[in-house]
């Protein structure tokens, strides 16, 4: 095993290498945030004083007002940076892998998680008729119909470009996707300026990809709803209104599934369907 190390030093080599790979400034921000507030409230003055009993106090503690989906989210943080840790051989195995969040300990209400929503037809069509903006009307409408995120679809090859499928690299899970087009979007797609010999979106692509312009365009998309009266909806419920009109249509769960990047059906019959 290697030397020991203290947390911070661990932390700076985590958030290092992970902008080596690639990981949003977002996801690493979060977990920095999450470690720290861990180690602030339990005191906890070592790694290898970091063990499953410090770590589940932490996550099920009582009377904060945390739901559970936010305290599943910082243990994802603490596994995540823990994980690390063992790769380098600085701590010997990954406590949090064995805490699990006490719902016990979580109100009804804060149990409850909030539905994802779609957009109904008399939106799509509005929308599609209404935005002004070329890129972002092509945006919404890959979004729809491929149920795509925006950052995959802000990186678009041309190459990804099939005649009849949409094929992705998935950059949230790395995982490939393979998505049918309708005429109309084979139709629109092909109306797109080619403007870069790579990139469907150039010009948002490389504006994405500057530190911390990740949220701008996810910002900006929940201003352009408000803007066409429509509230309490963002980019994701693109892929909820794909996933809802798939299944309306008759398709299987397991290749609805499939097409958004799901590891599980159940992810996407509880939080996508409607």
């Amino acid at each position: 095993m290697a030397a020991r190390i203290s947390i911070d030093k661990a932390m700076d080599n985590f958030m290092e290498w992970q902008e080596v790979i690639g990981k949003s400034n977002r996801t690493i921000d979060n977990v920095y945030y999450e470690v720290n507030r861990m180690v602030a409230d339990t005191k906890v003055k070592s790694l290898h004083k970091i063990d499953e009993y410090v770590i589940n106090s932490w996550i099920n503690s009582t009377g904060q007002g945390i739901t559970a989906g936010t305290r599943r989210f910082k243990l994802s943080c603490i596994k995540m940076f823990l994980s690390y840790c063992v790769a380098k051989g600085y701590i010997q195995t990954n406590p949090a892998l064995l805490v699990k969040v006490n719902l016990r300990n979580v109100k009804h209400a804060q149990r409850e998680s909030k539905k994802k929503l779609s957009f109904d037809e008399a939106e799509y069509k509005y929308l599609m008729k209404n935005i002004e903006s070329p890129f972002w009307k092509a945006a919404f409408s890959i979004g729809v119909e491929t149920g795509l995120r925006l950052g995959d679809i802000l990186q678009l090859e041309w190459d990804c470009i099939g005649k009849q499928n949409i094929t992705v690299w998935t950059d949230k899970r790395d995982k490939r996707v393979s998505i049918k087009m309708s005429a109309a979007l084979r139709q629109a797609i092909a109306k797109l300026p080619h403007s870069d010999p790579d990139y469907l979106f150039p010009v948002q692509r490389k504006e994405y990809l500057e530190e911390g312009k990740r949220s701008h365009f996810s910002v900006y998309f929940k201003r352009l709803l408000k803007r066409h009266g429509i509230k309490d909806k963002s980019f994701h419920c693109t892929r909820v209104t794909f996933a809802t009109w798939a299944e309306k249509k008759g398709g299987k769960m397991a290749d609805i599934a499939k097409d958004l990047g799901h590891s599980s059906e159940k992810t996407t019959r509880q939080h996508y369907i409607h």
